[in-house]
């Protein structure tokens, strides 16, 4: 029973890790994007105007995300539906990076107004310590898969291809028989 529950608790650290992951390497695209349209005076005055904000009203600014992705994403289904799935799909797509791009901006411009709110810098707080819990789990695991890699010469070296690939089935057949 211990080893299932540590098995689970590793499966959400690395469900955890991954979301984490797919945010740490789209939040530059996302802003490349966004730093790509010409709109600095339109930028500079949503900052100000948040800055104006105080942090309470500054929540509901994460409702523009939501307001302006999910039409588009309503013609998307509607494309779908017409069994355009390339236009549609392409829709979805738009609008999510619309969505993520927004929110992103949005935080960095009041991020620190936002965690002078007590309850929100908990919330971030606890993200935070979940974060560096999840990288506590998965850690060990993610070295002992590169000792494996590293063994079975598919990594950190230049061994010819059949060569790993028997050292791979080797590891592979002795995992099975422990």
């Amino acid at each position: 029973m211990l080893r299932l529950k540590r098995i689970l608790w590793t499966a959400v650290a690395v469900c955890f890790l991954a979301v984490s992951w797919l945010w740490d390497t789209l939040a530059p695209l996302f802003r490349a994007f966004f730093d790509l349209i010409p709109l600095e005076r339109v930028k500079q005055a949503v900052i100000a105007f948040m800055d104006r904000l105080a942090p309470y009203p500054t929540l509901a600014v994460f409702l523009i995300p939501v307001v302006a992705s999910e039409p588009i994403k309503l013609g998307s289904f509607w494309l779908f539906a017409q069994k355009q799935w390339v236009a549609g799909g392409t829709a979805f797509l738009f609008a999510e990076i619309l969505r993520f791009g927004l929110a992103a901006f949005l935080f960095k411009a009041c991020k620190d107004k936002l965690l002078s709110i007590p309850w929100f810098a908990r919330l971030y707080d606890l993200f935070t310590r979940a974060h560096a819990w999840a990288h506590a789990q998965v850690d060990p695991l993610k070295a002992q898969i590169r000792a494996m890699l590293v063994e079975a010469g598919l990594i950190g070296g230049r061994g010819p291809l059949l060569r790993r690939l028997r050292a791979l089935w080797r590891i592979a057949r002795r995992g099975s028989a422990a």
